[in-house]
């Protein structure tokens, strides 16, 4: 779980009124990373759940590994390179600037060996992902999360593979009771049930025509849609993120962490609190999962979301993760410096400057890693599946 954005009082009143006013939607790292995590659980199963049968099941569970594994390691293994050979110096000239004191150099492995074992570890670490070398050694420490996604993965694939074969009804209440386990244990397990939930209400007829339905007694005298009650999950999980935004004690926003049995009742999948990495919370879940039902109940958002733009962009969204991450930590900030120190820039003019021009170098440099790293990627993981039914 990542601190709340603090704001710096040396800052213009106008701009401290839309850090509050923006920030718990758009700003919270915590709630950005918990949706990808949980809009990745929903997607990894619609291919099977469109198409129920062995091979694609078996591809689904072959290919993942090369389709992930191999950009993470080429982004990690630039920055590795990059970080190892420049000096890191602007980035503390940066942060003492700014008074940031969150912005601080990728670490640097010890050896070669280190560097290769930081990449191997990527899709192996189970836990404490934010202290694994791969994720201290690329910029903005923040690639624990493909890490995370990578082995949820594997728990949305152990259980889409019963819900097919099972009645539609079973699937509330096992999905139900595994996320409640998880919650206990404190692990992310709920979001991924969530997420698989999700997909299975998108897929499975009898389940979709129950989400529409809505909620009634046995008497039918009182209803209640559920697109009412996604709405209630939005107000309330956007009201608890605008409580914490607005000043409560740092308490009450870290007090989830500690509400999970399991901590007090004999270990949990987190040993400890590690201040550094966000945790499954429930004001984003409420957040998130209120937002994704009520796009399920709009015909319109389902048509914009699904349109071309959206799905190329969706498809080259790691690629514009790692690449923009590095071009901001490098060229980005080094503009900044320049246009700030040397050229007389106001911070806010120079983070302009900076911003719009390693914008299109990002989409540029995205596009090229999409072409050359990965979308080989994709067509290795299917070959390798080939492979092993040919042989």
């Amino acid at each position: 779980m990542s601190d709340i954005p603090s704001l710096q009082e040396r800052t213009p009143h106008y701009q401290i009124l839309l850090r509050k006013i923006l920030s718990p939607l758009l700003w919270d790292e915590s709630f950005i990373f918990c949706f990808f995590i949980l809009l990745s659980a929903r997607t990894v199963s619609i291919s099977f759940l469109r198409e129920v049968n062995s091979a694609t099941y078996a591809r689904s569970l072959i290919s993942r590994p090369i389709r992930m594994g191999l950009p993470l390691a080429v982004g990690l293994a630039i920055s590795c390179a990059v970080f190892s050979t420049i000096n890191t110096q602007y980035l503390e000239d940066f942060a003492r600037l700014n008074q940031n004191p969150y912005l601080r150099a990728p670490e640097r492995p010890d050896g070669a060996l280190a560097s290769f074992n930081s990449i191997w570890n990527l899709l192996w670490v189970t836990r404490d992902y934010s202290l694994q070398m791969g994720n201290l050694a690329f910029p903005s420490w923040t690639l624990w999360v493909p890490s995370a996604i990578y082995l949820q993965s594997y728990t949305v694939y152990i259980f889409m593979v019963i819900l097919p074969f099972s009645r539609p009804a079973w699937h509330v209440n096992g999905l139900i009771m595994f996320a409640f386990g998880s919650w206990w244990f404190n692990s992310w397990g709920w979001y991924s049930a969530t997420g698989l939930f999700l997909a299975d209400i998108a897929i499975n007829p009898p389940l979709r025509t129950a989400l529409f339905r809505g909620w009634s007694n046995q008497s039918g005298s009182v209803r209640m849609p559920y697109w009412a009650l996604a709405a209630v999950f939005v107000a309330i999980g956007t009201g608890l993120k605008y409580m914490w935004t607005a000043g409560l004690d740092q308490d009450f926003w870290s007090g989830e962490a500690h509400a999970h049995p399991a901590r007090y009742t004999g270990g949990s999948s987190f040993g400890y609190y590690d201040g550094n990495q966000p945790y499954p919370r429930m004001d984003n879940w409420l957040v998130i999962v209120g937002l994704l039902v009520l796009v399920e109940f709009s015909e319109i958002a389902k048509n914009i979301l699904g349109s071309k733009i959206f799905k190329l962009v969706g498809r080259r969204s790691l690629s514009y993760y790692l690449t923009s991450t590095l071009l901001m930590y490098t060229a980005g900030v080094k503009i900044f410096l320049y246009c700030n120190v040397n050229a007389g820039y106001s911070s806010a003019s120079a983070k302009a400057v900076a911003f719009f021009v390693v914008l299109p170098c990002s989409i540029l440099a995205g596009e090229i890693f999409h072409w050359a790293i990965d979308k080989p990627a994709v067509w290795a993981g299917h070959a390798v599946f080939r492979w092993t039914r040919d042989m």
